[in-house]
């Protein structure tokens, strides 16, 4: 569909339907977006990176709308979060991974298909993408947009986002310091304004304390989607450069800085695994380019 507003709705058993529908073009890439806790179809990302994929005008472009199940239904936000929201991403991750696998019998290319997931939404994406790699099939590309930290750093990697969770697995960490994952866990790991010592501030974020899940509160978090949404408008002025960890990168020469680098928003093949630090501007667009290579 060629808007936003253009939409409609499907439930997970209409696989046929989907596929049936002037929606599925199977010569394009499927792109499925899914949100985290608190998303809903009108949300900053939802809207922001839903827009971006139809503006490029070359994919299937669907959202995973799951948000009365991420919804702040209980006592408090933390509660919700913890007690509510992520038990359902994993639920709806089950329930997803089968889902993928009708619409697969139904003529969807899982090896052309894309799946974007932020925060909680990028667990509920890698635990559907493990179960069907369980099963001996495959989707081909996972983008995890700063995937949640609290109640899956020390999961098992059958319940969360990780390398094997698809053919390539990307991950933009732009919040490791509070909402977003803290260790290395795709295929590539893109470190934008990353440093060892202090939290890790994105620039033209508050580095004070904010009410908890309020707008300043969760600027580092969305800089992932914000960061994904610019590969999208001006590709290739997002790139990172390949490094062991933070410490080698800042020590590297210029020459170092541009041997191994590697464009955010692209699908790779026959890459360097591992580890991309890259600088930003405080305000989009976000790319520096190569001057964004060096600390």
């Amino acid at each position: 569909f060629s808007s936003i507003d253009d939409y409609k709705e499907f439930k997970f058993n209409e696989a046929n339907e989907v596929i049936s529908s002037h929606w599925y073009n199977p010569n394009r890439t499927t792109v499925i977006f899914t949100h985290g806790f608190r998303g809903n179809p009108r949300g900053p990302a939802v809207t922001a990176v839903i827009n971006s994929y139809l503006e490029q005008g070359k994919s299937n472009v669907a959202l995973l709308n799951w948000e009365k199940l991420a919804a702040p239904v209980l006592s408090n936000m933390f509660n919700s979060y913890v007690n509510w929201a992520a038990s359902n991403a994993k639920k709806v991750g089950e329930m997803f991974a089968q889902t993928l696998q009708n619409l697969s019998e139904a003529g969807l290319n899982l090896s052309n298909t894309h799946l974007v997931g932020h925060s909680l939404g990028a667990h509920l994406f890698g635990i559907a993408g493990n179960i069907l790699s369980k099963e001996g099939t495959q989707v081909a590309w996972i983008t995890g947009l700063d995937p949640a930290s609290v109640g899956f750093e020390n999961r098992p990697l059958s319940s969360k986002l990780h390398a094997g969770s698809a053919g390539f697995v990307d991950v933009i960490h732009s919040d490791p310091d509070r909402y977003g994952y803290k260790r290395q866990m795709g295929t590539v790991d893109f470190w934008p304004n990353y440093r060892n010592f202090g939290p890790v501030i994105q620039p033209g974020c508050s580095n004070r304390q904010h009410s908890i899940f309020s707008a300043e509160d969760l600027c580092n978090h969305n800089r992932c989607w914000q960061i994904l949404v610019d590969s999208l408008k001006y590709p290739g002025t997002l790139i990172g450069r390949y490094a062991e960890n933070y410490r080698k990168w800042k020590k590297y020469s210029q020459e170092d800085k541009d041997a191994v680098l590697l464009e955010i928003g692209i699908y790779h093949q026959n890459i360097v695994p591992g580890n991309y630090y890259f600088r930003t501007r405080a305000e989009s667009p976000y790319g520096m380019d190569k001057d964004g290579l060096y600390p």
